[in-house]
This record gives C-alpha cells, structure tokens and sequence, in this order.
C-alpha cells in the first residue's frame, strides 16, 4: 500500500515537473487572449449590430465630450460636470446592453463550454499552441468556470450588467469605475505573476488549480 502511494506521489511531481518546464511564454498567452477578444468582438459586433440605434449611442457620446469641454473651459464646475456625465454614461449603457449581454453569453460559450470541449484551448491557443491543463488530472468544468471568470472578465461582465439593470442610475458610473479597478488591479498582478513567477500561474490559476502549457 505504502509503495504505491510512493509511486503515485512519485509520479505527481513527474507531471508537475513536466508541465513547469512546458510553462507557456507570456506573449503567447498575451497574444492568445488577444485574438480571442477580437474575435469575440467581431461576432458580437456582427449579431447585434441590426438591434442597435447608433445614432443615439452616437448622440449621448457627442453631448459627453461636449460637457467635458465645458468643464475644461470652466463653464461647468465638476459636481455639474459628474452629474452630467454620470446621467449620460447611464444612458449609453441602457442603449448598447443588448451588446454587453450577446457579449457576455459568447464569453460564457466560448471560453467555458468551447474551451473544456477542446480540453483547455481556444483558437487563440490553438494558434500559439498552448493550452490550459489541470494540476488534479483531468480538466474539470467548474476550473474552466472559476478561470474563466477571472481571466476573461466574465465575473466583471456579469456585475456591469446586473447593476446596469438594477441600480439607480445616479450610482451606477461609481460602481463600474470601483469594479473596473478592481478588475484592473487583478489584471495588473496576474501578469506580474506570470512574467515572474517561475510556474507563470496567475491569480485566476492558482484560484482554479490549473497552467497554461506549450504544446509538444
């Protein structure tokens, strides 16, 4: 008994060893995540474009660099100048949520359901050959859930458009601000982690237990 639980220990730092020295480079993680936020973006572009009224979204950004040139003009003071900015940044939000939902379902479909189908790649890691694996064996679906959250700003996605829908809107541009700094932060410290650390695992792998490795 004791020998074989020497020889499946034995054999979990083997692979733990093997995946550190096929740890994926930071570029190709970067440029991996870059090409499937653009192709997300381009699909999500696609389908709701036709729901869309850009003439108002177009409208409402004209009137927020038309107060923000006020304020710097000094026509306005700067509770004037939030207020304003604050009203209008609610109402572009309510116009494009039609965006930020197909958005946020492809995310779900395409970086949870897609990549656990093709076992920890999308085709931003297909085309860099990486993949995402599991440091527990197989690659589970609530891994890909819990990392995908945090890496794809799934988690971010889901609170913007829960407090778009329920917040008052004289709140709703400091809620997003606080929550896309915390975003950022997050961000800004996994890719210190990943450049550094000797594994390249991120908060979001740590968190779910996984590497992103080169292919052979």
């Amino acid at each position: 008994m004791k020998n074989s639980e020497k020889a499946d220990d034995l054999e979990k730092i083997e692979n733990e060893n093997q995946i550190d020295k096929k740890k994926a480079l930071f570029f190709q993680r970067f440029f991996a995540f870059l090409i499937d936020m653009l192709l997300l973006s381009f699909i999500t572009s696609i389908i709701t474009t036709p729901f869309v009224d850009s003439k108002k979204i177009s409208s409402l950004n004209e009137k927020s660099v038309e107060i923000t040139q006020k304020l710097q003009k000094n026509e306005i003071d700067s509770m004037t100048y939030l207020k304003q900015y604050s009203d209008i940044y609610y109402k572009i939000a309510r116009s494009s949520g039609i965006i930020s939902f197909v958005s946020l379902l492809l995310s779900v479909l395409y970086f949870v359901v897609f990549q656990i189908y093709e076992k920890g790649q999308t085709l931003g890691k297909k085309m860099l050959k990486i993949r995402v694996v599991s440091l527990d064996g197989d690659l589970f679906m609530n891994q890909m859930i819990f990392r995908s959250f945090i890496a794809n700003f799934i988690l971010f996605d889901i609170i913007s458009f829960g407090v778009m829908l329920f917040s008052p809107k004289t709140v709703y541009l400091y809620i997003i601000i606080f929550v896309e700094m915390v975003q950022i932060l997050i961000t800004l410290i996994s890719i210190i982690m990943i450049m550094n650390r000797e594994d390249g695992s991120a908060v979001h792998d740590i968190l779910a237990h996984t590497k992103v490795v080169r292919e052979n």
